[in-house]
């Protein structure tokens, strides 16, 4: 299980504050998702929602993949926004970092996810599945591997067509009102 922290914001910006009248922090209890298991809708799968107690895969993972996953977290487009984070369970006492450096490029990690667009359908992963490869040895299912290196860099006219022909119906998309 994930424990999510939402944090005050008061608190965040101003760490002078010793103490606060309401709690500092709320911890939520997140799901397991096994690896490729659809979320919500059948075009949206699930990889790297992992959790303390449950299986995953370990192995190799090659470093144009790592490369490829680092260049789509550096800015991730979010259908969504969530206020809040989320730690590493493995990671017992720090709850593991919140950024990853890499190659000179700094990770956010715990306050996204990935979104990445294959062959009919979308990968959602948390943007901490940087974190699970680099410091657990996780090594995400070889199918979400190749969609990753073969992804349209974030936030270009080929990712956004990408989102939108291999999404639900109106995934994307701004409803009118």
């Amino acid at each position: 299980m994930f424990r999510c922290v939402i944090a005050c914001t008061t608190a965040i910006f101003d760490p002078t504050i010793a103490e606060l009248s309401v709690p500092f922090y709320q911890s939520v209890t997140m799901i397991h998702v096994p690896d490729l298991t659809p979320m919500e809708h059948p075009q949206l799968i699930a990889v790297g929602y992992l959790a303390h107690g449950e299986p995953f895969s370990r192995g190799p993972i090659g470093e144009v993949f790592v490369g490829a996953l680092l260049d789509l977290l550096l800015d991730p487009w979010q259908p969504s926004v969530a206020a809040g984070f989320h730690r590493c369970e493995f990671c017992r006492i720090s709850g593991g970092p919140q950024w990853l450096q890499y190659a000179g490029r700094s990770i956010p990690l715990g306050a996204s996810n990935l979104y990445v667009p294959d062959e009919g359908k979308i990968f959602v992963s948390p943007s901490l599945i940087a974190h699970y490869v680099d410091a657990h040895e996780y090594a995400p299912p070889e199918v979400f591997q190749e969609a990753v290196v073969r992804c349209p860099p974030m936030r270009s006219i080929e990712y956004l067509r990408a989102i939108l022909s291999n999404g639900p119906p109106g995934f994307a998309r701004r409803q009118a009102r």
